[in-house]
């Protein structure tokens, strides 16, 4: 097995790149690929396709292909003496196999269901003995974590939409009910409820634009539906279990929790399904996983959001897909549950992991750009606000030291910090003070009083000079140029307080 895995990953990985390149040049429409005959590969690309296509046709490796059991390899069975989590080699296994077997696929079906005949058989295996009212427990377990670890490796190796439309037909909708019978049965187990988790995430990831439905295809919201389903069966139960002692909380709780965020967020993102049709047919579907969303992260210290990286990341880059398409639900929560969102945020704001950072700065320009257009149809003659719509209004008013907060943040993040990613931080920005035009004067104010008296008219000019040309609105050419202003703002700022012995403490804007 290590012998396969050291000989496909180098080749497979050139070939799966350069496709990649190849695919996105063409789709994005860079001048430098679209219009023009692709320069000649490079000779270590044309020697890996070579080295993929004569691998593949070693007996050996067909061996593999057409073999892949518990009696030729042994990791494939059922071990009791063994923990359910040293089966993750077999996702590594079976990833291997999924590149040497699509390399010469095609829309061969044959050879697919060929290929897939040990995991039907275990599919089978499993949906029997969850049919009696007596099993064995720890076999049909080690069973189904074996299988769906297997899956999961085939899953993610099948990036092209023919091979992974072919997978796709093969476990939906036979197999799936088999998948929510174990969270259903099992929620307290994570050695079991992980990696059936980490297969739906798997299955609902968009990657490569692999999962694309016929238009006359109910497949996507069907996706989904099963999709909320799991997140459903696993939140609600999952909650039930009280509290858990703080050194097992993450392996027993928040590990499963983040992998839903994690499929949640890969659904929504996913562009192939059109949410807006569960509200108009009274489908509860896509509303059952974002209230489960909602009561998962009530249950979760903020401290824990940013104490355990993967559900850091996992929460903020859901929270991101919320508030760009889904700022009505995020607007229809309850004051406390708005009040937890943007506390988060605040404090995501600082994290040292930047993609945190980056996903909260992004979160928090959605909401600034919903709030300034709220407020920008109420001072016109416009019909009245969703009833929604003016209670989000009513909280952000009743508390608006949460955003004079974040605004403070930003801002002192930008000037006495090493900001890396200053693009990122200028998009709420400019929202933030123009929702908080006064609170920013004052900040302003108390910056510039900080200076020596020789340097205070120099960063008053920095502060005029940033918001030379803006305009009261956050339109695109606003932004753009409010973007460039504060790059020139920072370069002025810093080279106005390096020689000064006073400067702002930065705990006093926070204050």
């Amino acid at each position: 097995m290590n012998w396969l895995l050291s000989s496909t990953s180098p080749a497979l990985g050139r070939l799966t790149e350069a496709t990649e390149m190849d695919r996105v040049g063409v789709r994005t429409g860079n001048p430098s690929v679209r219009g023009r005959p692709l320069p000649p590969e490079p000779p270590v690309l044309k020697e890996s396709k070579t080295s993929v296509r004569k691998l593949v046709k070693l007996s050996a490796v067909q061996f593999m292909l057409n073999n892949h059991t518990s009696e030729h390899f042994s990791f494939l069975g059922i071990n009791n003496q063994s923990n359910l989590s040293d089966m993750r080699c077999r996702t590594t296994f079976y990833t291997a196999l999924g590149r040497l077997l699509m390399v010469d696929l095609g829309e061969d079906e044959d050879q697919f269901e060929q290929f897939m005949l040990p995991l039907t058989a275990a599919f089978e295996a499993v949906a029997q003995m969850l049919s009696t009212n007596t099993f064995n427990e720890q076999e049909a377990k080690r069973t189904l974590v074996g299988m769906v670890r297997d899956l999961r490796g085939i899953a993610f190796a099948f990036n092209a939409k023919t091979s992974f439309m072919m997978l796709f037909d093969w476990i939906y909708p036979t197999y799936m009910p088999i998948l929510q019978r174990a969270i259903e049965l099992w929620y307290h187990d994570p050695a079991c409820t992980t990696p059936v988790l980490k297969l739906m995430a798997e299955l609902v990831h968009n990657r490569s634009q692999r999962l694309q439905f016929d238009v006359s295809s109910p497949n996507g919201i069907l996706l989904f539906r099963e999709t909320s389903k799991m997140i459903t069966t696993y939140g609600n139960r999952i909650l039930t279990l009280g509290e858990v002692p703080k050194e097992q909380v993450y392996g027993v709780k928040l590990k499963g929790v983040s992998v839903c965020f994690a499929m949640l967020k890969a659904v929504l993102s996913g562009n192939y399904v059109n949410f807006g049709v569960f509200r108009l047919y009274g489908d509860d579907a896509l509303d059952n996983a974002l209230q489960t969303f909602i009561k998962l992260l009530l249950s979760i210290p903020h401290s824990d959001l940013l104490d355990y990286p993967k559900l850091s990341q996992s929460f903020y880059s859901l929270l991101e897909v919320l508030t760009q398409d889904h700022m009505n639900f995020i607007a229809s929560l309850e004051p406390h549950v708005v009040m937890y969102i943007l506390s988060s945020i605040s404090e995501g704001l600082t994290a040292l992991d930047t993609m945190v950072c980056t996903g909260c700065c992004s979160s928090l320009d959605h909401i600034v750009t919903y709030l300034f257009k709220q407020l920008s149809r109420s001072t016109k003659k416009r019909p009245a606000p969703m009833a929604t719509d003016d209670r989000f209004l009513h909280i952000m008013q009743q508390h608006p030291e949460m955003i004079q907060q974040m605004l403070s943040t930003v801002l002192n993040i930008i000037i006495f910090e090493d900001c890396r990613n200053q693009w990122s931080m200028s998009r709420p920005l400019l929202g933030l003070i123009l929702l908080n035009e006064k609170y920013f004067a004052d900040l302003r104010n108390s910056i510039v009083s900080s200076q020596p008296p020789e340097k205070q008219q120099a960063m008053h000019l920095c502060f005029e000079n940033l918001m030379e040309g803006i305009e009261r609105n956050l339109l695109t050419k606003n932004r753009d140029r409010f973007t460039q202003n504060l790059s020139v703002f920072r370069r002025e700022v810093n080279d106005s307080m390096k020689n000064s012995t006073y400067g702002v403490n930065s705990n006093d804007m926070m204050s």
